[in-house]
């Protein structure tokens, strides 16, 4: 175990236990293939390719982790902690790039299966309408839900949606969602290592990785990265909501109040944004 707890949707832990160690990777994948019921994969190959700087909102865009088989299945997995509304279209954007692949002459029955898993720190589609911490979504006839193809799937983890059980009572997919869980006790990591190969592993690299000073350099940047990042939406946010507030007042001639209220802006967060009014 680490001297300390360590995030691990932190990028460069996330990289240096998965990017490095496809053994450990292919569990992670065959944990959600297993859910779906889906044939699981026997082996992965990481692609070494990094994307252009795309512009996509205005952002550099790259992928996480890509791997690939024999077979040609094409996996990307990406971990994204902080919230990000435009989630669904950045994965759909991803998958096309890596779906997309026909050399000259191939013909379209080529292409390969292509799987995009998002692991989030955050939760994309309400709680209400979406409870379970797992989706996973293709391409279906709206009428009748036939699928068009079996080649598109992308996943989505949104790990707040985890919900703690015995570790006996937990699927492979629930073990790995425990494991990244901020929440999650040492004493059950230890007892789902101890039940989970792949994961005991994990944490024996994450050990060594806490060890190595180079190493945990490049975790604190990725760690005030994080924490910027973070800033920087909350304050567009603030920023957005405020701009709204003000318009109801002016438009509609609204007390601050009934305009904060008309917006959903909880009752608790007032005081908040009548400071910046």
């Amino acid at each position: 175990m680490a001297a300390f707890r360590i995030n691990r949707t932190n990028d460069a832990v996330f990289k240096a236990v998965f990017a490095k160690h496809p053994e450990i990777t292919l569990a992670l994948i065959n944990a959600f293939f297993e859910f779906q019921g889906t044939e699981l994969l026997t082996d992965i190959e990481f692609i070494d390719r990094e994307l252009d700087a795309d512009e996509y909102e205005g952002k550099e865009s790259r992928l996480d982790i890509l791997g690939q088989t024999a077979s040609g299945v094409k996996v990307n997995i990406e971990m994204q902690v902080n919230s990000l509304t435009s989630m669904g279209e950045r994965s759909l954007y991803y998958w096309a790039k890596n779906y997309a692949d026909l050399k000259r002459g191939e013909e379209y029955d080529q292409l390969k299966r292509t799987v995009a898993i998002n692991i989030l720190g955050f939760n994309l589609f309400d709680v209400k309408d979406y409870p379970n911490m797992h989706s996973c979504f293709g391409v279906y006839d709206i009428k009748t839900q036939c699928q068009l193809t079996d080649k598109l799937e992308i996943h989505f983890l949104e790990l707040l949606k985890f919900k703690g059980k015995s570790v006996k009572d937990m699927n492979r997919m629930e073990k790995w969602a425990a494991y990244f869980s901020p929440s999650t006790p040492d004493e059950e990591l230890k007892e789902i290592a101890e039940s989970e190969a792949a994961i005991r592993e994990a944490m024996e690299v994450e050990d060594m990785f806490t060890k190595d000073e180079v190493a945990k350099r490049a975790y604190e940047k990725a760690e005030k990265f994080r924490r910027d990042q973070a800033a920087q939406i909350s304050y567009a946010h603030l920023s957005e909501r405020l701009d709204n507030i003000k318009n109801l007042m002016k438009n509609l001639h609204l007390p601050a109040e009934k305009a904060m209220e008309a917006l959903g802006i909880p009752a608790a967060d007032f005081p908040k944004y009548r400071s910046q009014l």
